[in-house]
């Protein structure tokens, strides 16, 4: 018996990753800084420090065009609405009409969180929401999945986590949680250990219809 899904944010709520993806390079390519990659796959899933980092690898380097790309990003916000994953509302209309608790527990920064749920008035939905930020470890270390079941208070085989990336299903499995993945439709990532693979929201659903 499922009591409680806990959502990832990029790739599951909004299909952020490729937007993201494309703003950081485009930055980059205008400021003359070859990154080490520029496979989106290298970034996806991952807390902003490992991706910097994956990008540059040379500390000083990186610290320099982080905090330079801080100010770029504010002039060049994220429009979630527009990218928000069909299907969202309306399973998290059922979720709580069905009397499940939500969890968001995002890699990504509490100030990005903040935005995408007020700006695609997601937020009353969640009764947790904990940013990879705010806590000792992130994915795919479990802590943040821990935290977000204890603020639930359910039992971790009594959840699922919907995720996109091998490093949150490794972080829900660690948990001890269920890892259902989302499939990006613009790339491919390796879901191979999923416990389910789902291509949209009405999937979530019907699989939670008790």
């Amino acid at each position: 018996m499922i009591d409680a899904v806990v959502f990832d944010m990029d790739g599951v709520l909004v299909d952020s990753e490729p937007v993201y993806f494309r703003r950081q390079i485009r930055f980059m390519q205008e400021n003359d800084v070859i990154p080490a990659t520029t496979n989106i796959q290298d970034y996806v899933g991952k807390s902003s420090d490992v991706v910097w980092a994956t990008a540059i690898p040379d500390e000083r380097d990186r610290r320099r065009v982080q905090e330079a790309y801080e100010i770029y990003a504010s002039s060049h916000p994220m429009n979630y609405p527009e990218i928000i994953t069909p299907g969202v509302t309306e399973l998290m209309h059922f979720l709580k009409d069905s009397g499940y608790k939500t969890a968001l527990a995002s890699a990504g920064p509490i100030d990005g969180i903040e935005i995408m749920l007020e700006t695609t008035h997601l937020k009353p939905y969640f009764d947790s929401v904990i940013s990879g930020e705010t806590i000792e470890h992130n994915k795919p270390d479990p802590q943040i999945y821990l935290q977000s079941l204890a603020k639930l208070g359910v039992a971790a085989e009594h959840s699922v986590a919907m995720e996109d990336s091998f490093t949150g299903i490794t972080a829900a499995h660690r948990a001890g949680m269920q890892a259902w993945a989302l499939r990006p439709t613009a790339y491919t990532l390796d879901q191979s250990h999923a416990d389910l693979i789902v291509d949209s929201m009405a999937e979530v659903q019907r699989r939670l219809t008790r």
